[in-house]
């Protein structure tokens, strides 16, 4: 349906169709998405040129209503005492009867990943749209079962996916599964919050039992990668995880040519994480072994000059890898490496060439190799629409697929320069986006940010204007957008989460704390221009209202469009999220006006003093009814037109199919 009506240009429908959960991903017979036949420009030559007009206005309208898709009020559905499910394309809730007591609102709203901090950590990646589910607060009296679709990563069972969940959109944890397919995974809850779903390295779960002779656990991935425990040497039944990352050939010789700490390395094991489910660290009572394959074995590799073999570990919460292999009472063959440990932490086998004196040196080598792991190699893409240059398309995308994205984006109309040069990328790292010259935004500021997942669509679709130079009116617009990456923030472990909880919000926690605070990290920048418009004229205002005062209110004098706020809030109240998505307002701002206020009705005023702030003279009457009639709110549209009849001229081209009562 949302093919459909993108193709013919029905805004109305395809906000409906939005705001009850409809993908923005999914594609038609042919590989198009709803916003590349939105972008189409074919209309069937049985139409009329008016008709004609109508859809190609139409699509544009609906290519903006897809770039505003994650302030879309989120679709809500009511279950009573007998339970009940409410779906969208993202998720499904199922509430067993009994769960509540009265009648409730079952809400379900996609989070912009920018709004949240995900702590991924090696071969971790966000597969699902990041869910909030509301009401929040509430307790249910039964579990409730919370279903994700996500994308599967999976390559011969190496990966598997888990559920997330945050209270604060910061500090999380894993649930446990309670069903999975190919494309979906459920849990059961208590209550509602935020959740998505990760894809990492498979992690094989034992128990160790006391009274066991020698026990020997075998990765389900990796069967060279093996964990012994000898008999008695735990003191208390013991459940222990095992997850192992591979470590590619390619991996080492790509880091290699970037990066000059790693260039003695050899070839190296996977990576091996072991952890016991336990509070504290676990001391065994006798050395446990573990084998992984020989480096050079594992990565078929040969090297004629004089090597050392080391065995590497590193602790948690930390990224300070250590040399124990004095202390590791190691065994070799040509295929197997084995060594002995009395606690669990995170090892890695590397063969390097032997001009390595002090072992110091090899931490630096490691930490390079394990950030290289996180790592993917992406270009950014800046492209104008060729009818309407203010509008600005951004896409971060791997560099195997930037060529042939740039190249589908300028045949749906739009222009610009090539893509950037290659830069480097953490999974989930923040890109903050400056404009350089006399450029800004919509609201009138400098800057935007979007976080990278590698299996997601990184995109930002906004519009940015000319501003005046000084002794230059009217000139046109040039600068540059300038892509910075935000450090990387550790957010894992006991000691690290308890100190992250003193922190106040977000944005915050997007810059690492105390003394060690880093600047963003420039990438690269792209070149961009843009016409010099002139702000639409607000018409005066007729009548007495021309002459209402704010004094005493903190607020301007209500002059141009404030005169129609108190009337608009009144009319609007509890649909105040409609219009603010239409007002330009992204979640963020939206979130804010809503802890700040009351209620519906002052955060709708709020909302509209916080619109003419930030537009000035290009906030008039004019744009405020096109943005009413697009929220479907026809009935405040009506009222205005009869308060206010100068207000008429401003509504003889409202579409009639967004015009719907409320």
């Amino acid at each position: 349906p949302l093919q459909q009506a993108a193709s013919k240009g029905h805004v109305g429908v395809a906000e409906v169709l939005l705001k009850a959960g409809a993908r923005l991903d999914s594609k038609n017979l042919v590989g198009k998405t709803p916003e590349d036949t939105a972008s189409g420009k074919d209309v069937p030559f049985n139409y009329s040129a008016a008709e004609r007009n109508r859809i190609l206005k139409g699509r544009k309208m609906i290519l903006e209503l897809f770039a505003r898709k994650t302030v879309v009020v989120p679709p809500r559905d009511k279950v009573g005492l007998t339970g009940g499910e409410v779906q969208t394309a993202s998720c499904t809730v199922r509430v067993p009867p009994g769960a509540v007591t009265m009648e409730t609102d079952i809400t379900c709203k996609v989070i912009n990943p920018t709004d949240v901090i995900l702590p991924l950590n090696v071969g971790e990646m966000l597969v699902s749209d990041i869910i909030e589910l509301g009401p929040q607060g509430m307790t249910f009296h039964k579990p409730v079962t919370v279903q994700l679709q996500y994308i599967s990563t999976s390559a011969g069972g190496a990966w598997e996916p888990v559920m997330w969940v945050t209270e604060d959109k910061s500090l999380w944890r894993e649930l446990k599964t309670a069903d999975k397919t190919k494309d979906k995974i459920g849990v059961h809850v208590d209550n509602f919050s935020i959740f998505a779903v990760i894809s990492r390295p498979k992690q094989d779960q034992f128990t160790v039992f006391t009274e066991e002779c020698d026990c020997t656990l075998t990765s389900s991935t990796h069967p060279d990668v093996q964990i012994t425990f000898p008999e008695q040497s735990v003191q208390t039944e013991t459940v222990v995880k095992m997850q192992v990352q591979e470590v590619s050939k390619e991996d080492i010789e790509e880091v290699k040519a970037v990066d000059h700490f790693i260039h003695g390395v050899i070839g190296a094991s996977p990576l091996v994480n072991l952890e016991t489910m336990s509070d504290t660290t676990v001391q065994f009572n006798k050395p446990v072994t573990v084998q992984v394959p020989h480096p050079q074995h594992y990565m078929n590799v040969q090297h004629y000059g004089p090597t050392k073999l080391r065995v590497m570990s590193c602790e948690e919460d930390t990224e300070n890898w250590n040399d124990v292999t004095d202390s590791a009472n190691i065994r070799v063959t040509e295929q197997l490496v084995e060594f002995e440990v009395s606690h669990f932490t995170r090892y890695i086998v590397i063969v390097i060439e032997d001009k390595y004196d002090d072992p110091e040196e090899l931490g630096p080598v490691l930490l390079s190799l394990c950030r290289w792991l996180r790592h993917r190699v992406v270009q950014f893409i800046l492209l104008q629409r060729e009818d309407n240059p203010n509008v600005l398309v951004i896409e971060c995308v791997p560099t195997a697929n930037a060529d042939e994205r740039h190249t589908s984006l300028k045949k749906e109309g739009y222009r610009g320069p090539l893509p950037s040069d290659y830069v480097g990328l953490f999974e989930g790292q923040v890109v903050q986006i400056h404009l350089q010259g006399n450029l800004s935004f919509l609201d009138g500021r400098m800057e935007r940010s979007l976080t990278f997942h590698s299996q997601k669509k990184n995109r930002l679709q906004t519009q940015v204007f000319a501003t005046k130079r000084e002794g230059q009116e009217g000139s046109e617009g040039k600068g540059q957008v300038m892509f910075l990456g935000v450090p990387r923030v550790e957010i894992r472990g006991k000691k690290r989460r308890e100190a992250l909880k003193l922190k106040a919000s977000v944005e915050q926690l997007q810059q690492p704390s105390c003394n060690d605070q880093q600047d963003p990290k420039p990438l690269c920048d792209l070149p961009i221009e843009v016409p010099y418009q002139v702000a639409e004229t607000p018409p005066k205002p007729s009548g007495a209202e021309a002459g209402v005062s704010s004094h005493g209110t903190g607020r301007l004098p209500m002059t141009g469009v404030s005169v129609y706020f108190d009337f608009v809030k009144e009319k609007v109240s509890t649909h105040w999220q409609d219009l603010a998505s239409h007002l330009g307002f992204d979640s963020s701002d939206i979130s804010n006006i809503e802890d700040r206020n009351r209620d519906g009705k002052s955060r709708c005023r709020d909302l509209l003093w916080e619109w003419q702030k930030r537009e000035g003279g290009a906030a008039t009457i004019g744009v405020l009814i096109k943005a009413l009639s697009n929220a479907r709110l026809k009935s405040v549209v009506d009222g205005l037109k009869d308060r206010y009849p100068e207000t008429a001229i401003w509504q003889m081209d409202t579409p009639p199919q967004q015009a719907t009562n409320r």
